[in-house]
């Protein structure tokens, strides 16, 4: 009985010791001889530091980045006005000052065509002058065609020749008489042809670039 008895409790020590054995075999080959168990924690992968590439700036992109630089904040109808006061010219220059009082000079092809000709510009939704001021629709346009410059040059002449002051929509370089003037500024942009729900806009926009005091061809024209 006692060797029935010494058999089984040693079976049941060596069970445990093998027990032990393999799980102290287990845990070492885990952890190591420590108990924080440092070699269980997850692996961080590191990804090394990108390298960045200089960006190569050609010296035709420089000249764009300066010359968006340059250009000036101003309102569109004073823009307009400038141009008009300057003598409404296609292709010289015209002084105008911007927001800041800074001198500035634009041209009609660069500063003035697109403000005829954009859809969205002067208000949000609105269609481009020239979507009824066009060749196509003389009679709602009353004859302005604003398309280009020597249309609009023909149809200031025809407003004027069907005006009873003979006055062309230039106000003949009198930017305040003119009907550019009536329709931009004084009416806000609602006359007939144009939506009466729309409340008058100052329409901010980027145009010519900055000129230094000695450079002014003439006197600037707010």
């Amino acid at each position: 009985m006692n060797d029935v008895r010494k058999m089984i409790y040693g079976t049941l020590i060596g069970f445990f010791l093998v027990l032990g054995v393999w799980f102290s075999i287990i845990y070492i080959s885990a952890c190591g001889f420590t108990f924080t168990c440092n070699q269980a924690a997850p692996l961080v992968e590191r990804t090394p530091i990108p390298t960045l590439i200089p960006a190569a700036h050609s010296e035709s992109q420089m000249a764009v980045s300066m010359a968006e630089f340059d250009k000036c904040q101003v309102p569109a109808s004073d823009l307009i006005g400038a141009w008009v006061s300057a003598g409404y010219l296609e292709s010289e220059p015209f002084p105008f000052l911007d927001v800041a009082g800074q001198a500035c000079e634009g041209s009609y092809k660069d500063d003035i065509q697109h403000l005829f000709v954009e859809n969205g510009l002067w208000y949000s939704g609105s269609i481009g002058c020239v979507s009824c001021h066009n060749s196509d629709l003389s009679d709602r346009s009353f004859g302005l065609d604003l398309t280009s410059y020597e249309s609009l040059m023909l149809g200031s002449r025809r407003v004027a020749g069907s005006s009873s002051k003979g006055n062309d929509i230039f106000g003949g370089g009198d930017w305040e008489k003119s009907l550019l003037h009536e329709v931009l500024v004084n009416q806000g942009l609602v006359p007939a042809g144009h939506s009466a729900d729309v409340p008058p806009v100052n329409l901010i926009i980027f145009a010519g670039v900055r000129i230094n005091a000695g450079e002014a061809s003439a006197t600037p024209t707010p």
